[in-house]
């Protein structure tokens, strides 16, 4: 995705593409993979933390960005596919964290997982797993 698309995306979405919109957006298409909070403030900084969270939030809102992983209170996102928008996220696939190189990538699964349980209205499932990645191995 260059600038010109995340402008596309941006204005799509009905949001203005602001200087720390198209930066946020363009850092995380280079990373190729999540990011954690720290790492994006710490490659857009100087920055203001509320200035940071706000947008990150207003991203997620849109469908533009999702949260991917939490841990050591450290909160990863990644740029949402093209099925994502603002009404609802469609993430069918796994979270990969690799423990050797703490990568962690969205994997699509070659099929859908159905999860059932009695009595329960499932709406939403997050896979997380941890291993070893295939630049690791």
């Amino acid at each position: 995705m260059n600038i010109v698309q995340i402008k596309e995306l941006l204005q799509k979405r009905k949001l203005k593409a602001t200087s720390t919109r198209l930066n946020l957006l363009s850092i995380m298409r280079d990373q190729g993979s999540a990011m954690s909070h720290s790492a994006i403030q710490e490659k857009m900084n100087p920055i203001d933390r509320v200035t940071l969270y706000r947008t990150i939030e207003k991203l997620k809102e849109k469908g533009i960005i999702h949260k991917v992983f939490q841990e050591n209170n450290q909160t990863y996102y990644a740029i949402c596919g093209i099925t994502c928008d603002e009404n609802h996220h469609l993430h069918e696939h796994i979270h990969f964290k690799c423990l050797s190189c703490e990568t962690i990538t969205c994997e699509d699964l070659p099929s859908n997982v159905n999860i059932a349980l009695p009595n329960y209205l499932i709406q939403k499932v997050s896979i997380n797993i941890e291993g070893t990645c295939k630049k690791c191995i």
